[in-house]
């Protein structure tokens, strides 16, 4: 069990809060993932990766996450089940310079497609079962894919339970496996698209009263473009 996060801000006036916004999204999740905790923020042309061990409030406190802006972030907290606890296992991971992948659930057959990722020159950090979709995902997108083609390729290619988040420079997408067992949230304003594996994670943002609060349904990919 893990807990994911994303905020993508469609009003440039909240770009100064990204952090403030996703600092105490993420903190909510802890109790889904008490072992690591990581975020990716966006900031202009730059994508920035902070992952540590430990607790989520105290990770955001000592990389001063809070103070930092940005036009969309997406954050994790991890309850290893399957590989180590370490920063190196903890997400986001990033398979290419402005690609950012979080993911709750597991996948079964992840060592064979890591074994077919290495033939085209594809390799993994860690042992990680989420690496490996995340570079999947990268290299189907490096051949030329659209992101939502590259994660509908993963419905076809990994078996598993899961909820993926995937930001890029300018997507931020959503995709739940075929049984969506694994919990999701998505809520939308005119100021901003938030994501969650629970709602009390989004109920201190701004305008949620007004908000547009649904599930993703499985096997869709929802994508919105800065």
């Amino acid at each position: 069990m893990c807990g994911i996060v994303g905020l993508h801000l469609k009003n440039p006036r909240l770009y100064p809060r990204l952090g403030e916004l996703l600092v105490p999204m993420l903190d909510s999740m802890s109790s889904r993932g008490p072992d690591s905790a990581g975020v990716a923020l966006y900031d202009g042309d730059t994508m920035v990766v902070v992952k540590d061990v430990g607790r989520p409030a105290e990770i955001c406190a000592r990389h001063g996450i809070a103070d930092r802006g940005g036009f969309r972030g997406i954050g994790h907290t991890r309850m290893a089940t399957e590989s180590a606890v370490t920063t190196q296992h903890s997400h986001p991971f990033a398979p290419l310079p402005d690609m950012a992948v979080v993911h709750n659930g597991s996948f079964s057959n992840h060592v064979m497609v890591r074994r077919r990722l290495e033939r085209y020159g594809i390799t993994c950090e860690t042992d990680n079962d989420t690496e490996v979709a995340a570079r999947f995902i990268g290299y189907q997108v490096a051949g030329g894919a659209d992101l939502a083609d590259a994660m509908r390729m993963v419905l076809k290619e990994l078996d598993g339970f899961f909820t993926l988040l995937v930001t890029t420079s300018t997507q931020f997408a959503v995709l739940r496996d075929s049984f969506a067992c694994k919990p999701a949230v998505i809520a939308e304003t005119d100021d901003y698209v938030a994501v969650a594996s629970e709602y009390h994670a989004l109920a201190a943002l701004p305008g949620i009263g007004d908000a547009r609060v649904f599930e993703p349904v499985p096997e869709e990919v929802y994508t919105w473009t800065l």
